[in-house]
């Protein structure tokens, strides 16, 4: 049971994470009639990033290529560059991860490159604490860490 939980809650907040930021992208693009037209050509717009800024010109996301090859989506405010980081790091993974207001990783959720699911969270000082991911045979394994992120407790949690 444990197990149905710790991954739905993974997907449902992966998911609502998710949409919500690709929400407000969409909600904050205001088009006029030129740029629909744009839009509908048959040619497409091609750049290495596309910057979206507030009235003061203040860049608050980012589209482009993190590393010159590997698509991102970065969001931040007043406070941080980064609060949310959405990127394809090529083969060995891929990842959402979310900032606190000090600019320090708080939580991430990944599919590593064997295709594994990790679900990391972290506490002020950006050290890993809880951990959950499945194994290869689809099985949960659940890891708590101390303040200097060296591992205490883990459960493999094997349903019979």
């Amino acid at each position: 049971m444990p197990y149905k939980k710790t991954t739905w809650l993974a997907l449902v907040f992966g998911s609502l994470v998710l949409g919500s930021m690709v929400g407000m992208l969409l909600a904050s693009t205001n088009s006029t009639d030129r740029e629909l037209s744009a839009t509908n050509s048959d040619k497409p717009i091609s750049t290495s990033a596309l910057h979206i800024v507030n009235e003061e010109g203040q860049v608050r996301a980012m589209l482009g290529l993190w590393d010159g090859d590997h698509p991102a989506l970065l969001m931040g405010d007043e406070h941080c560059d980064r609060r949310a980081f959405l990127a394809v790091y090529g083969k060995e993974r891929t990842g959402l991860t979310l900032y606190g207001e000090d600019c320090k990783r708080r939580v991430a959720l990944e599919v590593q490159g064997d295709d594994l699911p990790v679900f990391v969270l972290r506490d002020h000082l950006d050290t890993p604490r809880v951990q959950v991911l499945l194994n290869k045979d689809g099985s949960p394994l659940i890891r708590l860490y101390d303040g200097k992120g060296k591992p205490l407790w883990e459960k493999p949690n094997r349903l019979r």
